[in-house]
C-alpha cells in the first residue's frame, strides 16, 4: 500500500516537470472572480466587494501593472463601479523552474451597491476582462542544407517532416504550431511557420493599449495582428507582405491562424536552432451570474 502511494505521488510530481526547454501549453494569464467577491446572491441594500484574481500560467514574466483588468457587461453607474482598467500592484512571474505554478495577483475594484429599484429579484451577469502584453518563445531544431548535399546524401541532417517537438514552444495562448522545411533552388532553404491563436481570447498588435482595444476603429485596425521576430539564424528573411523582406514584421491571423514563409541561404549542411519570438497583446474574459433581492426594509 505504501509503495502504491509513493508511485502515485511520484507520477503526480513528474506531471509538473518540463520534458525539454519549455513546459509548453496554451495558457497565458487567466482571470476569475475571487470567491464571494461578488457573492452570487445578495440584497439590494448590501454593499459587496468586487475582486478578480489574475494567474500567470504561461512562460513570460509580466512586471507590475502590465496586466490590467476592468469590469463590464452591466450598467456600471447603477452599481457605483468604474469602467477604467486597473493594473496589478505586483509582478506576475511566469511559470518556471522556481515557480511551477506561476504568479498570482488580486485586483480590487472596491464595493458595489445597486442603486435602482428591485421588485422581488433581478438577475445580472458581471463580466471582467484581462488585458496583457505577452510573448511566445520557440526554439526548434531545423536543418540547413543545400540541394547538392541533400541529393548526394551528404547532409548531416534532414529537412523532411514536422520540426516541432514536445517542449519546443513556451506556454502562451498564441502558438507556433508548425515548422516545416523545403529546398528552393540550389542553395535556398525555406521555412513554413504556422502560427495560431489557441486561446479563447483576442490578439492585438504589441503596441496596443488596453484602452485602444475598446475603441471601435482602433480595435479593427489592430485586432488579429502580432509581431514575429526571428532571432536565429541571423540570415533568415521572411515575407511579411506589408513590408520589405526582414527578420521582424507583422502578420495577420485569418480565422485565428496564418503561415509565414521565411528563407535562408545554405552553403553547407548543419543543424541549427530556429529561434522565434511572437509579441502581442492578449485579451480574455470571465463572468459570474448574480441575483439581487428586493430590500425588505
Amino acid at each position: 500500500m505504501i509503495l502504491s502511494l509513493l508511485l502515485v505521488v511520484g507520477c503526480n510530481k513528474d506531471d509538473t516537470k518540463k520534458a525539454g526547454t519549455f513546459f509548453g501549453g496554451i495558457d497565458g494569464v487567466s482571470i476569475e472572480f475571487e470567491k464571494l467577491a461578488p457573492p452570487t446572491q445578495f440584497g439590494q441594500d448590501d454593499s459587496v466587494s468586487i475582486k478578480t484574481i489574475l494567474k500567470n500560467k504561461g512562460e513570460f514574466d509580466l512586471q507590475t501593472g502590465k496586466a490590467k483588468a476592468r469590469i463590464f457587461g452591466i450598467n456600471l453607474n447603477n452599481f457605483g463601479l468604474t469602467s477604467d482598467y486597473k493594473g496589478t500592484e505586483g509582478s506576475l512571474r511566469a511559470r518556471g523552474e522556481f515557480s511551477e505554478q506561476g504568479g498570482e495577483q488580486v485586483i480590487d475594484f472596491g464595493n458595489a451597491r445597486y442603486n435602482q429599484i428591485i421588485v422581488n429579484s433581478q438577475d445580472f451577469t458581471i463580466r471582467a476582462r484581462v488585458c496583457y502584453p505577452y510573448q511566445t518563445k520557440a526554439l526548434v531544431d531545423v536543418c540547413i542544407t543545400p540541394l547538392i548535399a541533400k541529393e548526394g546524401d551528404k547532409g548531416v541532417c534532414t529537412i523532411d517532416g514536422q520540426k516541432i517537438k514536445e517542449s519546443d514552444i513556451s506556454s502562451a495562448p498564441v502558438q507556433v504550431t508548425e515548422v516545416t522545411e523545403e529546398i528552393r533552388g540550389s542553395d535556398q532553404v525555406r521555412f513554413n511557420i504556422g502560427i495560431e491563436n489557441k486561446g479563447k481570447g483576442n490578439v492585438f498588435l504589441p503596441d496596443t493599449t488596453c484602452e485602444q482595444t475598446e475603441e471601435g476603429a482602433t480595435r479593427v485596425a489592430m485586432v488579429d495582428k502580432l509581431e514575429v521576430d526571428v532571432l536565429n539564424p541571423s540570415e533568415v528573411q521572411c515575407d511579411f507582405r506589408t513590408s520589405e523582406l526582414s527578420s521582424r514584421g507583422i502578420v495577420e491571423l485569418n480565422g485565428g491562424k496564418t503561415v509565414l514563409s521565411c528563407f535562408t541561404t545554405a552553403t553547407d549542411s548543419y543543424e541549427e536552432k530556429l529561434n522565434i519570438r511572437l509579441n502581442y497583446v492578449y485579451l480574455d474574459e470571465t463572468s459570474v451570474p448574480i441575483t439581487i433581492f428586493e430590500s425588505t426594509k
